[in-house]
Order: structure tokens, then C-alpha cells, then sequence
């Protein structure tokens, strides 16, 4: 009869086993797939919010350059960049985080804050937003 039970416990010790490492498989890919998951859900919402901040140029004079919020979303005075001619320049009065563009409304940015560093001076002027960017031609002087 010993011989009849040792079958039995090593049967059991094996189902055990078995049951223990898929149990912890199941955990381990459960994680991971929950995590990717996660990670693709907030890239996709990125990628949707910096969509709907979108820019239109409206005008330039010899000194500055306004432009629009054509988005949905509010778009931090930190978003826009400012190129004239490809050399990028400062935006005065300096556009902060706490600057922000409701969708909707304008903003104009005083661009000719050194001799030769206006727009009547170079032939475009390029602003970036997170959802695009526009380009618009300087006005002649």
C-alpha cells in the first residue's frame, strides 16, 4: 500500500505546481497588458489634445504678428514659437505658461526688438503651435 500512495502525492504536488505557475502567468500578463494598455490611452489623449491646439495667422505689420486659436483647446503662451526668416526670435512682451490663449481669441507678439530683426526686413515670418504650424509673409516695407 506505500507504493499505492507516493503515485497519489506526487500527482497532487504536480497539479500544484501546475496550478501555481499559471496562476502566477495569468498575473504576470494581466499586468503587462493592463500597463500597455494604460500607456497607448494616455498617448492617444496627448495626441488629441496637441491636435485640437491649432494656430491661424491673421496679419503682420513691421513689428509684430498676430495669430488665432483655431483649436477647441486653450494653448499655453509656452507652446508658440516664433520664426522669422528661419532664426528663431523672441516673442515681447515674453509669452508664459500663466499667458493663455482661449480658443477663439487673438494674441499679437512684438517681433522687431532689434535693428534688422523686423518683419518689414525679411520675407516670412513661422509660428508653431502644438497642432500645427503657419507661416505668413511679412508685409513690404
Amino acid at each position: 500500500m506505500k507504493k499505492g500512495i507516493t503515485p497519489v502525492i506526487a500527482i497532487i504536488l504536480l497539479l500544484l505546481i501546475t496550478i501555481a505557475v499559471i496562476g502566477f502567468a495569468t498575473g504576470f500578463f494581466q499586468s503587462i497588458v493592463t500597463t500597455g494598455g494604460q500607456q497607448a490611452q494616455d498617448a492617444s489623449k496627448a495626441t488629441g489634445d496637441r491636435v485640437q491646439k491649432i494656430i491661424e495667422f491673421v496679419t503682420s505689420s513691421k513689428d509684430s504678428v498676430t495669430i488665432k486659436n483655431a483649436g477647441t483647446k486653450n494653448i499655453l503662451g509656452t507652446e508658440l514659437s516664433f520664426l522669422l526668416a528661419g532664426s528663431p526670435i523672441a516673442c515681447s512682451p515674453a509669452l508664459t505658461n500663466t499667458d493663455i490663449i482661449l480658443p477663439g481669441k487673438t494674441v499679437t507678439c512684438v517681433i522687431g526688438t532689434t535693428a534688422g530683426d523686423d518683419c518689414a526686413s525679411l520675407a516670412a515670418i513661422t509660428v508653431s503651435a502644438p497642432g500645427n504650424t503657419v507661416t505668413g509673409t511679412c508685409p513690404s516695407a
